[in-house]
């Protein structure tokens, strides 16, 4: 009597919210005979209440039954009308949300005639109230078609979401080849009752071999279940968790679900009927579950046909989400000493170990493409030593042509600075006598002795930059006037300063200072960002400077423009091999990749300013040491 009381007390306090009658329609009315921890209903109004954050001004009602927390058919069925008489006005919707509240679509139907209704749960049918809410599974309990209520003229429609029994079983046979034993794990709630009917009833068709037994919540207690579980646990025996409900302290047994699995998962292989979180279960082997995603989707298409189209629900097809695939844990798999190489092929395995590929691709990769280049270069000289027709020769001549174009190509950026000045002074050496004073004429031929030379250092740079890379780089530091090395750098770029655009220099170092560091290799760098400055500057200035001061121990030089600039999350990959910002300014993109490895040689650095916005801003320090 005192349990009896409890019970009444508990319903009337979950019908207390109802007293208060609606003055509006709501656009959706759920009503659920979950609790709002049920880890199945959160997953199945997911998609609701993401309709709901992109959709504030919906109106959504949710009632919870808590279906084992009534002591009779009479609570239940007061609970049930309360709801419906609190809305005075029928919703825009109607969610029944999960088979044990199917039945109510009757009493829903009788109150607003035709009100549409969507109906979300395992199974097309539904059972009565009586074997709903009261007494043990019964496989001959009447069981009504949910077609049969649409074709008496219910508005609704059916979103099945099944817990594949089948499909799980024939999941377990194939990753446990010995099972010889299912334990089903059973509460006293309607669905699981349902399960466990569908489960006897597959087993006695299709797997006759395997005994069956249910453990229910009803009769065993949770140190009774442990126990029976540690002596029945192997690789023969399965365990298969339907529910651990009671209505004896229903609101426990919800609070502790998640304690009932873990404690159920460290002692055998256990398997759950829709889909689990291996982040809080790690022990759970796996499940069989419909596409999360497309139960989502459909749900979501349904209600907004509903509200937003005024599609009715009685002209929607029935959706049964039979499509699935298996879902194993490799981890709990290993930890019950399961074969994983058993896994079916179309499964998705949850923490399973990465693959060699995975691991290291990019290793994979670089190590494959340096085979494949050395082994085409390996081709290619076994080709030019073995030539003995004119076809051969032919094709050799042909694949030397295409190589030299590639050379070309990727040469011609760095090439044209020191190869034109060299033309243009030559051109004014030309001159007639007396055009060109002498001095000038030295001048001139310097400009053209320091072309040649810095070009014949850039070419070498190309054909030795592997080396480059390894340390192996040929540096020659004497006593330096860098001053006198920026002034060539600005010299040999100025016939390609565009109409309109003048260089400023900003010298920072004492005029008669000399340091110790390879000023071709500085002036190499130099006249790269000068150039770079003049192809991407139409109208402004260069400025060019120098200082003492902007990186204390290093000397610092710096060309900033008044071009586009260059995006911050670019600033590094524009200093690799064949990088171009503009594919329409020439050039092969590699200066910036040369000029960085140059200055490493020098024991200095090269990097875009990332701080300067009127354009671009390129940085080169070296140590500052004096002669």
């Amino acid at each position: 009597m005192l349990r009896t009381l409890k019970l009444c007390l508990l319903a009337l306090l979950f019908s207390m919210p109802l007293l208060a009658a609606r003055e509006k329609a709501a656009d959706i009315l759920i009503l659920s005979t979950h609790t709002e921890s049920s880890e199945w209903e959160q997953t199945m109004l997911r998609p609701i209440w993401s309709l709901a954050k992109e959709r504030p001004e919906l109106d959504i009602d949710i009632f919870r039954f808590q279906l084992l927390s009534h002591p009779s058919v009479a609570a239940l069925e007061h609970a049930r009308d309360s709801v419906l008489e609190m809305h005075s006005l029928p919703p825009r919707l109607v969610i029944l949300l999960g088979g044990s509240c199917f039945n109510f679509a009757q009493d829903v139907q009788k109150r607003w005639n035709g009100v549409p209704m969507l109906l979300v749960g395992e199974q097309d049918y539904y059972c009565d109230i009586e074997y709903t809410l009261m007494g043990p599974g019964d496989p001959l309990a009447r069981r009504h078609s949910i077609t049969r209520l649409k074709n008496h003229g219910a508005n609704i429609s059916l979103i099945s979401a099944p817990a594949m029994v089948r499909r799980t079983v024939e999941m377990i046979c194939q990753v446990q080849p010995e099972l010889n034993k299912i334990l089903f794990i059973a509460g006293e709630n309607y669905m699981c009752k349902e399960r466990q009917w569908r489960l006897e009833k597959y087993l006695q068709e299709r797997h006759p071999e395997i005994a069956y037994r249910v453990i229910s919540s009803s009769n065993t207690t949770m140190d009774q279940l442990l126990s029976i579980l540690q002596k029945e646990s192997g690789p023969n025996t399965a365990v298969f968790y339907g529910s651990w409900l009671v209505r004896d302290g229903y609101l426990e047994t919800v609070s502790t679900r998640h304690n009932t699995v873990s404690l159920i998962e460290s002692i055998a292989p256990l398997y759950t009927m829709f889909s689990t979180n291996t982040e809080k279960h790690p022990n759970v082997v796996g499940f069989y579950s419909y596409s999360q995603t497309e139960y989502q989707r459909t749900l979501q298409q349904r209600i907004t046909d509903v509200l937003d189209h005024d599609i009715q629900p009685a002209d929607m097809p029935f959706v049964y989400l039979e499509a699935g695939v298996p879902t194993l844990n490799y981890h709990a798999m290993e930890h019950f000493g399961m074969d994983t190489r058993l896994i079916p092929s179309d499964a998705v395995v949850i923490g399973a170990p990465k693959t060699l590929w995975q691991t290291h691709r990019r290793q994979i990769m670089l190590t494959t493409f340096i085979v494949l280049v050395l082994l085409t270069l390996f081709i290619i000289v076994i080709m030019s030593r073995s030539m003995i027709s004119l076809r051969k020769a032919r094709n050799l001549a042909e694949n030397a042509n295409n190589m030299k174009t590639a050379f070309i190509q990727n040469m011609s950026h760095e090439v044209r600075t020191p190869l034109n000045s060299i033309i243009g002074f030559s051109q004014l050496l030309c001159l007639p006598e007396g055009t060109v004073t002498e001095e000038e004429k030295e001048e001139y031929l310097s400009f053209i002795m320091n072309n040649s030379q810095l070009l014949t250092v850039m070419v070498n740079d190309m054909l030795d930059i592997s080396d480059m890379e390894n340390g192996h780089y040929a540096i020659h530091k004497t006593p330096t006037n860098l001053n006198e090395i920026a002034r060539q750098a600005i010299k040999a770029v100025e016939y390609r300063i565009p109409p309109g655009v003048q260089i400023v220099r900003v010298p920072g170092l004492d005029e008669d200072a000399r340091y110790i560091t390879d000023g071709m290799r500085v002036e190499q760098i130099l006249i790269n960002f000068l150039t770079n400055a003049c192809k991407y500057t139409t109208s402004g200035e260069i400025v060019f400077g120098s200082s003492l001061v902007e990186n204390p121990g290093y000397i610092t030089f710096y060309v900033a423009d008044t071009g586009p600039g260059v995006p911050a999350e670019k600033a590094e990959s524009i200093f690799d091999r064949f990088v171009k910002l503009d594919s329409n300014i020439q050039g092969a993109g590699l200066g910036l990749s040369i000029c960085r490895m140059v200055a490493k040689n020098l024991d200095g650095k090269v990097w875009l300013d990332t701080e300067y916005t009127q354009g671009a801003r390129f940085i080169l320090t070296i140590p500052k040491v004096e002669a």
